[in-house]
């Protein structure tokens, strides 16, 4: 059964065209889910993609085969009201 938690790290995108593409590539890899962009993210076309707290080196290691997308993607920790950008390395 798949559990959510309140931790959860986002990944919000500079183009719509950018948030498809590694939902399309990531969903084959880890479990993610696209959402709206967290208010307190000012930088983004609008849509994220929500990445559980356990995915998160898989998620590394998956950008790794994709700098087009990390390039073009901010990633974030949310936990409860609080958001912290993350960095990918």
């Amino acid at each position: 059964v798949f559990m959510r938690t309140c931790i959860y790290y986002t990944m919000a995108f500079k183009s719509t065209h950018h948030a498809v593409a590694a939902a399309k590539y990531l969903s084959g890899i880890i479990n993610v889910s696209v959402m709206p962009t967290l208010r307190s993210i000012s930088a983004s076309c609008g849509i994220s993609l929500r990445i559980e707290e356990e995915d998160l080196e898989k998620l590394k290691d998956a950008l790794k085969m994709r700098p087009d997308i990390a390039e073009n993607s901010s990633l974030y920790k949310a936990d409860g009201e609080n958001v912290s950008p993350i960095e990918y390395n």
